[in-house]
């Protein structure tokens, strides 16, 4: 730019002084802001992207100091200009996109009338008796400034000067239009003034080298499921875990240069691993006896070493080492799976202690160290499930401060810039799971670039310039399978909805003709409704959260169904032929979901964790009033026997199916299965139970008889079954989940920024 004024309502932008001014005093702004405020005023009313930014005013080389930087000058500038985020007059965010010069300017040349007196020598500065009353130098410096010549009546031109287009231009347009009335040196000092700009400008695009496009690749391609990844500390390895084959499942490092991987274990439970931070040894978990198991395991292979075993949540069982390699951080769980907290175990002494106390309808996962090792970042949930945040805590302990206020899923653990200075984070807040990248002293959350969906795992590496992930695609069916009679098949399963996306919790309308289920095809999970071979589906939700586990009422005229408005997960009620989802008021400040209706369809049974400890089942009268407590050992999906003699059920904290009398009496244990975590995989009949049997890797949908307690397989499958289970009213037919298709790959991000 040229050494140019610039006026901004009240202020001066004065480009040859490199200052801004109000009312002739002059505002302190540091250099960084300045250079941002420049840039931001020669693009006026365009849209500079962060990215646009950083390589104007830092360069490449330093992009996440630069990315914390533009915030601190943003608020630095703003505050000069007495400027509102919220209602900005100067600069406006685009959010997720970067920012805009809204407020008009003036351009004039830098130099005052009064300079020009001081400056121009006689005769210029003798009254030469002009009819304007005008001294001849003043005349000169006001055609300078203002571009007309007082006392003619010349064009307005004050569009050029609110919107020039550009400053060399604008300075080279006054020249043009008075020459005649220049003298000859003072032209010549502007040439030179020009030169010397055009010099400048050609000088420093030759400095701004364009930045390498990101690229995106594929780590190993190994077969199986690829998840977990994680750098060294040196950045040269990463770690991660193989599933989904015996053959080849476990814990591998592998050269980041595509050298051959090296496997550390062999078990397909393995998970989560991370390095120390001499890169000696890899510690990862792995369920036990009691739960879950930490151990550590040399980096080239060897003997495994275990530190830790205790109860374990249905949570992720992430894990991080401190940077001084003394401690890891972990998530610790009582034995009923709902009460889970960020610990730090002491590699020294093998002595464990609380990180965080989350009340008792929060749990705590996904710990990863800060790289100074002061914070650590983790993810606070809901013990529902499915609403989660981003939390940072002191090491040394106290009130855990929150990052995030999206209330929707967060996908296990997060990773610190190699500065502390962002944290990136996979998340549901955008519909499918992508990664995004938030300040560690809060803010608004900005994707990723470069990353599309299904995105989690992610982990920087020490030099900030590479990112691994991993990348999930896959799909889920409805299948149905006819029954000739309650313990046989008629023919073979058949899927019946198996568009894009994962479909799940299906449940049959009582004349059977129609399903209900939730879906995520077009982003959110929402309510879906097909007939009963799969045509003719549409939306019935549109709520851009999480909605599911749809249940038909007896007279079809409703569908309750579980949603997380805010902070909880709560029950709503859908009129089927229109109108809007409404909230049925069970019990306020607690996790409220799993609807199932009695068979008269005057209750709905509910599961709530009101009063903390293990979910219970509860029920409400569908016209209102006070909800009543039905269990008192646990429980958190029921369904009425179809004489309306007890109620079945089925419990978070353990597997199988308990029952007990409706009209009161002690639980019975029935069958111990599905597993507490599969709690909506199965479906009462009149004499039996079916469920999702997924023990020891089998695939299949079993009968349990009451009358001689066998179990009587009636489906099976190569492919995994889960997310729901429905019998047709008139008990012909079955529907489940099955697993089409599932692709996990760890993603490298070169030329990460």
């Amino acid at each position: 730019m040229s050494e140019e004024l610039i006026k901004l309502d009240e202020l001066e932008l004065d480009l040859g002084c490199y200052q801004l001014r109000r009312n002739g005093n002059v505002l302190k702004l540091e250099k960084a802001p300045m250079e941002l405020l420049i840039l931001l005023v020669a693009k006026r009313g365009q849209l500079i992207s962060r990215e646009e930014i950083i390589e104007k005013l830092w360069g490449r080389d330093v992009f996440v100091d630069s990315e914390h930087g533009i915030n601190t000058a943003i608020r630095k500038i703003r505050q000069v200009l007495n400027d509102d985020r919220e209602q900005p007059r100067f600069i406006e965010t685009i959010v997720g996109k970067g920012y805009r010069f809204v407020s008009a300017i003036k351009v004039v040349p830098a130099r005052t009338a009064s300079e020009f007196v001081s400056q121009v020598p006689p005769p210029f500065g003798r009254d030469n008796g002009d009819s304007s009353g005008m001294q001849p130098r003043q005349l000169i410096a006001a055609e300078l400034l203002e571009g007309e010549v007082p006392g003619q009546q010349t064009k307005d031109n004050s569009d050029a000067l609110e919107h020039p287009p550009g400053a060399v231009e604008h300075v080279a347009l006054v020249i043009r239009k008075r020459r005649k009335a220049v003298p000859i040196w003072l032209g010549a000092a502007f040439l030179v003034l020009l030169s010397g700009i055009g010099i400048w400008r050609f000088a420093r695009n030759r400095a701004e080298v364009p930045l390498p496009p990101i690229e995106v690749v594929p780590l190993v391609g190994l077969s199986g499921v690829e998840t977990s990844p994680a750098f060294s500390r040196d950045g040269n390895q990463v770690a991660f875990a193989l599933c989904g084959r015996p053959d080849n499942s476990g814990i591998y490092t592998t050269m980041v240069g595509g050298e051959k991987s090296l496997r550390l274990t062999s078990s397909s439970d393995d998970c989560c691993p991370k390095w120390s931070p001499d890169g000696r040894q890899v510690a990862f978990s792995r369920p036990s006896d009691q739960g879950v198991a930490i151990y550590v395991i040399p980096a080239f292979g060897g003997t495994e070493h275990r530190v830790y075993t205790g109860p374990a949540s249905s949570f992720p069982q992430s894990l991080d080492w401190s940077p001084d390699g003394k401690v890891l951080a972990f998530s610790e769980s009582q034995a009923d799976k709902t009460h889970t907290w960020i610990a730090l175990l002491s590699l020294v002494d093998s002595t464990t202690r609380r990180l965080t106390s989350p009340s008792d309808q929060e749990l705590d996962y996904g710990p990863a160290f800060s790289p100074d090792g002061s914070t650590v970042a983790f993810v606070r949930g809901i013990v529902a499930g499915v609403v989660s945040d981003l939390y940072v805590v002191p090491l040394t302990g106290g009130e855990p401060k929150r990052l995030t206020f999206d209330r929707h899923p967060i996908a296990d653990q997060p990773s610190w810039s190699p500065d502390g200075r962002e944290i990136v984070f996979s998340s549901a807040r955008g519909g499918l799971f992508s990664l995004w990248r938030v300040s560690a002293s809060g803010g608004t959350p900005r994707p990723v670039a470069g990353v599309g969906v299904v995105a989690f795992s992610p982990s920087i590496s020490a030099t900030g310039n590479q990112l691994v992930y991993q990348q999930v695609l896959s799909k889920n069916s409805i299948w149905r399978v006819n029954l000739r009679d309650e313990k046989h098949p008629q023919g073979p399963a058949a899927p019946v909805i198996s568009e894009k996306g994962s479909n799940g919790r299906p449940h049959f309308s009582p004349d059977g003709k129609r399903i209900a289920f939730e879906s995520n095809r077009l982003g959110y999970p929402e309510i879906w409704v097909c007939d009963s071979d799969g045509s003719n589906c549409g939306q019935l939700t549109s709520l851009l959260g999480t909605a599911g586990a749809a249940r038909w009422s007896p007279d079809g005229h409703y569908i309750a169904f579980e949603f997380r408005p805010k902070g909880h997960s709560e029950i709503y009620l859908l009129e089927v032929r229109g109108g809007m989802p409404r909230l049925l008021a069970t019990l306020p400040g607690a996790d409220n979901g799993g609807p199932n209706w009695s068979r008269d369809g005057k209750w709905i049974y509910f599961y709530s964790d009101r009063g903390g400890g293990p979910f219970q089942l509860w029920k409400i009268r569908l016209n209102g009033g006070p909800a009543v407590q039905v269990t008192k050992n646990g429980g958190v999906f029921a369904a009425e026997s179809a004489d309306g003699r007890f109620l079945y059920y089925s419990k978070f904290q353990a597997p199988g199916i308990w029952k007990m009398p409706l009209s009161g009496g002690e639980e019975t244990h029935v069958l111990d299965q599905p597993p507490g975590e599969d709690w909506f995989n199965w479906a009462v009949s009149r004499n039996g139970i079916y469920f999702i049997d997924s023990n020891n890797g089998t695939n299949a949908v079993k009968f349990f008889d009451f009358a001689t307690g066998t179990k009587i397989s009636i489906s099976t499958s190569d492919k995994p079954l889960s997310s729901g289970l429905a019998l047709s009213p008139d008990g012909r037919s079955i529907l489940y989940v099955q697993g089409e298709w599932a692709e996990s790959s760890i993603m490298l991000v070169k030329n990460f920024r």
